[in-house]
């Protein structure tokens, strides 16, 4: 079986409160800039750590493998999850999520419960065929 991705899902949400946010920060680094230079030493970091977070959620998929589904979260955090530890599968619809794939882009998410008590979220393009895959596996094992 080849393993199937799927891409994040960007709201219109996202843009209208990463764009003018980057463009806030860019501002306020070139005023600073020819301000006070050495302030440029602590905006720089700052800004590159705010890019980070509004940039990497649109790096982040869901992929469905041979025994486990592999969800990456950004440039750097991923999680997998084995098919035999997933005890059920649900949309919610939420303003807030508490992973970085669902976090900033969208409403809908779908809640994947797992082990005991974990649930981690994720927002992807197709989010009911990702949740009907997810139970058409879960259900055969």
């Amino acid at each position: 079986m080849r393993p199937k991705r799927y891409k994040p899902l960007v709201d219109k949400l996202f843009y209208i409160i990463s764009v003018p946010t980057l463009l806030l920060i860019a501002a306020v680094t070139v005023l600073l800039a020819f301000s006070e230079t050495a302030m440029l030493f602590v905006m720089i970091p700052i800004d590159l750590f705010v890019i980070y977070f509004l940039i990497s959620p649109l790096f982040g998929y869901v992929e469905l493998g041979e025994s486990s589904v592999l969800i990456r979260y950004g440039f750097f955090m991923k999680r997998e999850i084995a098919y035999d530890k997933i005890r059920g599968v649900s949309p919610q619809r939420k303003f807030y999520a508490d992973s970085m794939l669902s976090l900033k882009n969208s409403f809908d998410h779908i809640n994947i419960k797992y082990n005991t008590f974990d649930i981690t979220s994720v927002s992807v393009v197709g989010n009911a065929e990702l949740m009907a895959e997810l139970e058409h596996i879960i259900s055969a094992r």
